[in-house]
């Protein structure tokens, strides 16, 4: 196995795993010992008893004189033999009169009274474990048995089975079970340790290599996990996530060299001219008209600064709405008429389509304003000469859909998703209206603060933004 180093998730999860295979085999190693113990037990128990009969018949004999007492003897030392169990008999007063074991001189005639037997006395069986009343060193199973002669208890037989016995019985199978649940425990760490080290650990190492590398500006760098379970789609997610700041970086490039554009060629404008009128190199009588083109040149300087600071603004939360009432309808009307020129310069189609004369919704009207002029906007600006663009307002359910479309070349699918993203321009050959990419962004961000939808649907017949605001 390979020097693992600085692996906190890959060490807590073995650790817990090992702790986990450790107490599920331990507590299956101790059951299945239980089991074996007690199996073993039980089979001498019944062992035992199963010999009732011969030995009530014998003692029996022995008691009525039927059978001299060295083959009662006898008899007593092959059970003694065959079960591997002391036989000691005693009468109806607890006197015993014959052991099958050492010492028999010392036990004849030695009286026996406990609770055992007497419940002997009155016909029951008695199972217990114990040295019996200190007559073992070593602890027996002992089996009490009563001796019936003409339905009448006579006495009492008591087998004594070593308990040691059983245990170096089933010694054997607990070493069994032990070994094999102590292979069976390094088994499956090795096995988790492959595992979660091929699975876990290096695809995330993986993605921490590529992390560092990308923080670093590399942004080229992808990872390289190729699995269908959650890591797989966290790699997949992770390399969506370099795609979105490659592309961001992208942008983040050009919108510094088109903002770098977009100020310096005002700025040199502006300084021209008003150097042309410091200079005199701009007679005075031209001022005017050159005064004009300087301020719109300030004009659209002040917009682009303005853009950026409601998108920076909105992006921070620290833009309040003017939440009120106001007619959606009347609303579209004035910007519809507001791109009166730029609509009949290119000889558009234009369509108003309104359900209903007068809609009254909930939102801030300025900045509604603001989204569907910038919607209009690119609409007209994408559209090709004689083109088709329409404004709809419809109502349903509780809300209110505003869709603007035109029929002008579809956004290609690549850029959709990126298409709300700051800073971002749609193919050059396709964008020739210029713009900072600002307007989308900053109509996805007031469409939020209203807690509304906005979304795109682009394809063959052209391209429709639709949001949606609340009636009122």
């Amino acid at each position: 196995m390979k020097v693992i180093k600085k692996k906190s998730l890959f060490t807590k999860l073995m650790a817990t795993y090992v702790v986990i295979i450790i107490i599920a085999y331990s507590v299956s190693a101790v059951i299945l010992s239980v089991w074996f113990y007690n199996y073993y037990y039980n089979q001498r128990k019944d062992a035992l008893l199963r010999e009732e009969a011969n030995l009530n018949r014998i003692v029996g004999d022995y008691m009525t004189q039927k059978t001299d007492p060295e083959k009662f003897k006898f008899e007593l030392l092959v059970i003694d033999r065959l079960l591997d169990a002391r036989v000691l008999v005693v009468d109806n007063f607890g006197y015993v009169i014959s052991y099958s074991g050492q010492g028999l001189d010392k036990m004849i005639g030695k009286q026996i009274t406990s609770e055992e037997f007497d419940e002997i006395r009155e016909g029951r069986i008695v199972v217990k474990k114990g040295n019996f009343k200190n007559m073992f060193s070593s602890p027996m199973l002992t089996v009490g048995m009563p001796v019936v002669i003409h339905d009448q208890v006579q006495g009492a037989v008591f087998l004594h089975s070593p308990l040691d016995e059983i245990k170096n019985a089933v010694k054997q199978a607990y070493i069994v079970v032990w070994v094999s649940a102590a292979l069976a425990i390094l088994f499956s760490i090795f096995v988790i340790y492959i595992f979660s080290d091929r699975i876990l650990i290096r695809p995330l190492e993986n993605i921490n290599t590529t992390a560092k590398s990308i923080a670093k500006g590399e942004f080229d760098k992808r990872v390289q996990v190729n699995s269908d379970d959650e890591i797989g789609d966290l790699a997949t997610s992770f390399n969506y996530m370099a795609d979105s700041l490659k592309n961001l970086e992208n942008m983040r490039k050009n919108f510094i060299a088109n903002i770098s554009h977009e100020l310096r060629s005002p700025l040199t404008s502006i300084n021209g001219f008003i150097m042309g009128m410091i200079d005199g190199t701009i007679p005075q009588e031209k001022w005017t008209y050159y005064l004009n083109i300087v301020h719109d040149e300030i004009q659209r300087l002040t917009r682009l600064i303005n853009d950026l600071l409601d998108l920076s603004r909105l992006e921070s939360g620290e833009f309040s709405l003017q939440i009120d009432k106001f007619d959606i309808n009347e609303l579209i009307r004035e910007r519809v008429i507001k791109f009166e020129d730029k609509i009949n310069k290119k000889n558009i189609n234009m369509d108003v389509i309104l359900i209903e004369d007068k809609v009254m919704v909930i939102g801030d009207r300025d900045r509604i304003d603001q989204v569907i002029t910038n919607l209009l906007d690119n609409a007209i600006k994408f559209v090709p000469e004689m083109g088709h663009v329409y404004i709809k307002a419809e109502i349903k359910n509780d809300r209110v859909f505003v869709s603007v479309f035109n029929d002008g070349d579809p956004i290609p699918k690549d850029e959709i998703k990126y298409i709300w993203d700051r800073f971002h321009k749609v193919d050059k050959a396709r964008c020739k209206g210029g713009g900072t990419g600002l307007g989308l962004s900053i109509a996805r961000q007031i469409i939020n603060q209203h807690n509304q939808t906005i979304w795109v649907e682009s394809g063959d017949f052209g391209t429709k933004f639709t949001f949606t605001l609340s009636l009122a």
